[in-house]
């Protein structure tokens, strides 16, 4: 290697070498400084998003799904679930369905508020009492019956819950879900003596 050569290799290390120094010092005083930081401070804090009530089964009754020839034996059932929601605000509310079909809708037989005691478990339970002695009972026509208890932390349209419309402060909105859970029991109604 001549002498011109070996001066031109030097000469290029010795310029990366400096390039790479200066990008390093850099580097380091840019991490070193503070960044700037929004100071915007929160009017109150951010709302948190709907949670799904829950249906405590271990606590539901009766706890046979399936029944069996009702009008033989008893006359008498109680329907009840026992339900917790994490959000201790919501309002819940039991709608009792019997023998519901779509192509012939109708409201809930019943409707349960349950009271709010500011816990996840509520405190009462939802409960329908059907009795084949009274009249019109309206499990008394002999054959299967579906008896369906929906919960919901929101109004219902159809069976479906409503969502709600929630303002942000950045002038957004979101849709803050609601929701509706079941349980159902199917009840087989026999002739019997409890008339």
């Amino acid at each position: 290697m001549d002498t011109t050569t070996r001066r031109h290799v030097r000469d290029t290390r010795s310029g990366q070498g400096w390039t790479t120094c200066v990008l390093s010092v850099g580097l380091g005083l840019l991490a070193g400084c503070l960044l700037p930081q929004d100071d915007t401070l929160l009017d109150e804090p951010p709302r948190f998003m709907n949670r799904s009530p829950r249906i405590i089964e271990s606590l539901v009754l009766p706890q046979e799904r399936i029944i069996q020839d009702f009008g033989a034996s008893r006359c008498e059932l109680t329907f009840e679930v026992a339900v917790e929601d994490p959000d201790v605000d919501d309002r819940i509310k039991v709608h009792w369905f019997i023998d519901y079909s779509p192509q012939d809708p109708r409201g809930p037989y019943r409707e349960i508020a349950l009271t709010n005691n500011g816990e996840a478990r509520r405190p009462d339970r939802g409960t329908l009492r059907i009795n084949l002695a009274s009249a019109n009972s309206v499990l008394s026509t002999p054959g299967q019956h579906l008896v369906e208890a929906l919960v919901s932390d929101a109004e219902l349209t159809d069976r479906q819950p409503e969502s709600q419309v929630v303002n942000l402060p950045d002038g957004g909105s979101i849709i803050d879900p609601g929701f509706v859970i079941s349980y159902s029991w199917v009840v087989t109604t026999v002739q019997g003596d409890c008339r």
